[in-house]
């Protein structure tokens, strides 16, 4: 990722408002209608989670600008997420939701450069926790 594209994902999550939930809400609705099956990954009540996601999105954004604190945080966040019964195929169902719910609360600040500045993020987050979960469950 580029400076300016590292840029373009800070400053349009800071633009979410209450700290991303409700974009967050949505991304979980736009996972369920991608891919119903993955609704059973999911135990805890969609409000309770969409919290947790948005709260965990913002420090790997805040994160993603030092490899050095963002590779350890979501290797974590990948080792997790095998005990959840995620699989590699997830990811870009999950990729798919997330650039859908920013789009549509990003809408009027949403163009071609900011959807690959956030395409990319999600790329750089899906790779690091792939190879994690690999390496974990080796």
């Amino acid at each position: 990722m580029t400076p300016a594209q590292l840029e373009l994902v800070k400053a349009s999550y800071a633009q979410l408002s209450d700290g991303g939930a409700e974009m967050a809400a949505d991304f979980y609705s736009n996972l369920f209608e991608l891919d119903p099956s993955a609704r059973a990954l999911f135990a805890t009540d969609p409000a309770v989670m969409s919290v947790k996601f948005s709260g965990e999105l913002a420090a790997i954004v805040e994160a993603i600008t030092s490899y050095e604190t963002f590779a350890p945080r979501v290797s974590e966040l990948a080792v997790r997420h095998i005990g959840y019964g995620v699989r590699p195929q997830h990811y870009r169902t999950v990729g798919q939701a997330l650039i859908r719910a920013l789009a549509a609360h990003l809408d009027e600040d949403w163009d071609e450069e900011l959807e690959a500045a956030w395409r990319r993020a999600y790329n750089l987050v899906s790779e690091v926790m792939m190879a994690a979960a690999g390496d974990a469950q080796r």
